[in-house]
């Protein structure tokens, strides 16, 4: 359920593609040089901007829906704490409806011309 609801695109911060994170820090940096940030202050507000993208998502580090005082990872703890239990999630496949799917595109007039001939 928190899957299909938040969309996370990595386990951890480890399954992140590395050019997804280098395109992130590319977009954030223009955003802050437009907004006109001092160029020794960029850096440490992309570090921290960075820290909130791959917390947004990566399974773990996001907010429970169930209970969003907790991350992911705090839920599980407190599951098997409460539970004697050792739950992992060891990776996880998420699809999405009509995903992948191409759509065919018609010119619907030429369509109707070739029927009506």
């Amino acid at each position: 359920m928190h899957i299909a609801a938040s969309s996370p695109v990595a386990l951890d911060e480890d399954g992140i593609d590395k050019s997804f994170i280098e395109k992130e820090k590319e977009i954030i940096k223009d955003q802050l040089l437009n907004e006109g940030k001092k160029t020794e202050m960029i850096d440490k507000i992309i570090l921290g901007k960075i820290n909130k993208v791959i917390q947004e998502n990566t399974l773990l580090n996001q907010k429970w829906v169930m209970n969003p005082d907790f991350s992911v990872k705090k839920a599980i703890e407190q599951f098997n704490q409460d539970n004697s239990e050792n739950f992992t999630i060891k990776k996880f496949i998420r699809f999405k409806v009509g995903e992948g799917l191409e759509a065919k595109k018609d010119d619907f007039a030429n369509e109707v011309a070739s029927l009506t001939k």
